[in-house]
C-alpha cells in the first residue's frame, strides 16, 4: 500500500511540474507587424531585438551565448511578470526604450538574422530567432 501511495504522489509531482509554465518564453505573434509575446513565472527587465551575423549554420548557435548588434532594446523600471505584447519599433506603455537612445530603431530587414531576447532574474533569458521573409518576420528553426 505505502509503494502504491508513493508511486501516485510521485506521478502526480512530475505531472504538476511538466505542466508550469517556463522561467521565460518568447514567441512570435503577428508577423506581419513583427510583434512578440512573452510570459513566464520569472520577473523580466529588458526586451531586445540583435542582428546576429550568418557566419555558422543557426544550428551550431548557441541560444544562450551568442555575439550581436543590439539594434532595439527596450527596458522596464521595475521587474515585469505576466504576459506582454511588444511590437518591434513601439514602446509599451511604462517601458522606456534605452537602444537606440533616440529615435526609432532600423527597419527590419530580409537576408538577416535577428533575435528577440528577454533577460529576467536569476540569470533567466530566453532567445528566439527570426528573419523576414517577403516583408514578414518567420522563425527560424534550429
Amino acid at each position: 500500500m505505502p509503494k502504491i501511495i508513493f508511486v501516485t504522489l510521485a506521478a502526480a509531482i512530475i505531472a504538476v511540474a511538466c505542466a508550469q509554465r517556463p522561467d521565460l518564453g518568447v514567441d512570435l505573434e503577428d508577423k506581419a507587424h513583427a510583434s512578440f509575446v512573452f510570459s513566464g513565472r520569472t520577473l523580466a527587465t529588458d526586451f531586445e531585438i540583435l542582428e546576429l551575423p550568418r557566419t555558422k549554420p543557426l544550428s551550431k548557435t548557441n541560444p544562450f551565448s551568442f555575439t550581436g548588434e543590439t539594434i532595439w532594446k527596450i527596458s522596464a523600471p521595475e521587474k515585469i511578470k505576466g504576459e506582454h505584447y511588444i511590437t518591434y519599433g513601439e514602446v509599451p506603455n511604462g517601458l522606456s526604450q534605452t537602444i537606440p537612445e533616440h529615435g526609432p530603431p532600423p527597419k527590419l530587414a530580409g537576408n538577416k538574422l535577428y533575435v528577440a531576447r528577454i533577460t529576467g532574474g536569476r540569470d533567466a533569458q530566453t532567445a528566439l530567432f527570426f528573419e523576414i521573409r517577403n516583408g514578414q518576420a518567420s522563425k527560424c528553426l534550429r
